[in-house]
């Protein structure tokens, strides 16, 4: 394939794509021009390596602005916590060529790759709401399913007997709380 129908074929697998497949190419991106950088630097080959600087960065930039502040509560300012970290890191990187901070950076990308693919591939149903992402939604959640919030467990039914008496159905069903979530918005 040619070099301009392959970038025509990249700008419509990216322009078609779901929002969480666009995630994970901007990760699988920024993962390969911050490994990119890595080796131009070794090479010593320092305008290459700032060019893949560069381009590391303005993905980074671009994940900060897919973030959903509304939706993702404490979590989507962690990310932009860390996505902060992560460009002054490679500015670091890129001003005292130092390898050791590329490699941190290729960490903290590698792990939220791994996790994010994680999210996409194993959804949770729909409808759910996230217990950390959505804390007041989750709690209404498991309100209106009969769920205690710590713990996870339908609460026991109570009935009042003939004579007063309270009896109470100990045959709990455990339930597991749906996890996960999307901090990315849905442009």
């Amino acid at each position: 394939m040619n070099s301009k129908a392959f970038k025509a074929y990249q700008a419509t697998n990216v322009t078609t794509a779901k929002p969480e497949k666009v995630l994970l190419m901007l990760y699988e991106g920024c993962i390969k021009f911050v490994r990119l950088a890595k080796t131009k630097m070794n090479e010593k080959k320092i305008a290459e390596k700032g060019k893949s600087i560069s381009k590391a960065l303005a993905i980074i930039s671009e994940l900060i602005n897919t973030l959903d502040h509304e939706v993702g509560g404490q979590l989507s300012a962690d990310l932009e916590n860390l996505y902060m970290f992560m460009m002054d890191k490679l500015i670091e990187a890129n001003m005292h060529n130092k390898i050791e901070d590329l490699e941190v950076v290729e960490k903290l990308l590698l792990t939220l790759f791994e996790a994010w693919t994680d999210v996409v591939n194993n959804p949770r149903p729909d409808g759910v709401p996230s217990p950390k992402l959505q804390p007041e939604l989750y709690a209404m959640y498991l309100t209106s399913n009969n769920q205690s919030a710590k713990t996870g467990v339908t609460k026991n039914k109570q009935s009042t007997k003939p004579n007063g008496a309270t009896a109470v159905n100990l045959s709990a069903e455990v339930k597991q709380p749906p996890v996960g979530g999307n901090v990315i918005s849905k442009k």
